[in-house]
């Protein structure tokens, strides 16, 4: 099969919601417009990496918010950067899913440490409805990344469970269009051919503002990746955290429309 162009049959996987859960009110707010689009995974991340000191998420007080999530009857997804929060994660979600529920735990591209990456798996291996997705590393290199994915495997996930995710690398040379991060649609089609497992795409990440969000996910349409993450925040303007990314929930119909799968 050529994965260089678009053959997904399937219900593309979609991931949306705001880049860091920032309150009760906002969450609430994307509880309901996430529920009007059937979204698979509402983003309510309560640990953020951050550059610069900042803000970098609610962290354990956010705990609540993921109880809400769950009660709504939507399947949360969220960053985990220690094993120590994908066990408090996992320890206030798991009893409360239901058998066809999910939650799906990711580890940013930021996280390097391949002990805390193999430990975050195993925690997450402990039952089916748990989700892991993985995100490419920040530097161009598909030996890394494919490392990346032996080192969480070897912590006893299964592939089942896993999912890849490309927000592309660090700018290198070439950027015409100024891009937070520029994809390599290539290789990450090699790496879903050689590893057999899923890979999402995330425009916001590759994007960097909300004119390169939408014209990187069209660009990622040509290609047979198997579903989608992107920040949506109810008003971007005051968002915590990426707010020149984000979109609207507006701006995210639009992005449904002209990627229609």
């Amino acid at each position: 099969m050529n994965t260089n162009k678009k053959t997904l049959k399937k219900k593309p996987i979609i991931i949306a919601g705001p880049c860091a859960a920032e309150s009760r009110e906002q969450i609430e707010i994307a509880i309901r417009e996430a529920k009007k689009r059937k979204i698979d995974f509402l983003r309510v991340t309560l640990w953020k990496p951050r550059t610069k000191p900042g803000f970098d998420g609610l962290g354990e007080d956010g705990l609540p918010l993921l109880v809400d999530v769950v009660n709504a009857g939507l399947n949360p997804a969220l960053e985990v950067i220690t094993p120590e929060h994908a066990k408090m994660v996992i320890d206030t979600v798991l009893h409360l899913l239901k058998k066809d529920g999910k939650l799906l735990l990711w580890i940013g591209s930021r996280n390097q440490n391949h002990i805390i990456q193999k430990e975050i798996a195993r925690i997450a291996s402990q039952d089916q409805r748990i989700y892991l997705m993985v995100k490419n590393q920040p530097w161009a290199s598909e030996e890394h990344w494919e490392g990346i994915i032996g080192h969480v495997l070897s912590g006893g996930i299964s592939k089942k469970n896993l999912i890849n995710c490309h927000r592309g690398f660090m700018p290198n040379g070439h950027n015409p269009l100024g891009l937070r991060n520029v994809p390599d649609f290539t290789m990450a089609m090699k790496i879903k051919e050689k590893t057999k497992i899923p890979i999402l795409f995330d425009p916001s990440h590759t994007g960097g503002i909300v004119e390169n969000v939408l014209k990187m996910a069209q660009e990622a349409a040509r290609y047979a990746f198997d579903g989608i993450m992107v920040e949506v925040h109810h008003n971007p303007k005051v968002a915590l955290t990426d707010a020149k990314q984000q979109l609207t929930w507006k701006q995210f119909d639009k992005l449904l429309k002209q990627n229609p799968n």
